[in-house]
């Protein structure tokens, strides 16, 4: 199950304007993967990336990363990511195998891979929800952050695009917090994005 863990070829989709020029979608897995955000966010090419084993990428504003306001952002800005694992078939489709996937999540198990330091008594689920073929989890990680600063509880959504399992997180900023309804959006929002970048590969 290690493809329940966080872990560039760029496409033609950038923002100008600014000191930079960001990108709002990249390509990864060997180009059967298209990480697309949604209005606002734009991809942190610093930290992203696309790996034989897998591919992360972040999202932050696209006016923090562009330096200009006029690149745009969302009203309460989310840090979105987004991971790209490999999958496996079993014969199940991805739809029927969220029920176990669910249960396991709530398991010792589950919960240490959902766990930033890798120990499950830091961590809670405090809401799953299964739609259609998407899972989406409500998570308390008290785990310190390693690289950056964030608010222990986030939204995460799991889906299969192609053969690869895609895991989306939307976490608040502890410097600036946002709210949990509005995390919740990020990821839907996310999860939207996705689904029109790859809507040719999108599979349950």
């Amino acid at each position: 199950m290690a493809w329940l863990v966080l872990l560039p070829v760029l496409l033609s989709a950038c923002v100008p304007g600014g000191p930079a020029t960001v990108t709002r979608a990249m390509a990864v897995s060997g180009g059967s993967v298209v990480v697309a955000g949604p209005p606002g966010y734009c991809i942190d090419r610093s930290v992203s990336r696309d790996k034989p084993d897998g591919a992360f990428v972040l999202f932050g504003t696209c006016a923090a990363l562009s330096g200009s306001r006029a690149a745009g952002q969302p009203a309460s800005p989310a840090l979105l990511t987004v991971s790209v694992s490999p999958g496996a078939s079993d014969g199940q489709t991805f739809a029927e195998s969220l029920p176990a996937l669910a249960s396991f999540m709530r398991s010792v198990p589950g919960r240490a891979a959902l766990s930033r330091s890798g120990d499950a008594a830091q961590v809670s689920v405090e809401d799953i929800r299964i739609k259609g073929d998407v899972m989406f989890l409500r998570v308390r990680d008290r785990s310190a952050a390693s690289d950056r600063p964030v608010e222990p509880e986030y939204w995460r959504a799991i889906l299969r695009v192609e053969e690869h399992i895609v895991t989306l997180t939307a976490l608040s900023p502890s410097e600036r917090p946002v709210a949990a309804t509005e995390r919740l959006r990020a990821l839907e929002a996310l999860v939207r994005a996705m689904r029109a970048a790859n809507k040719d590969g999108t599979t349950g």
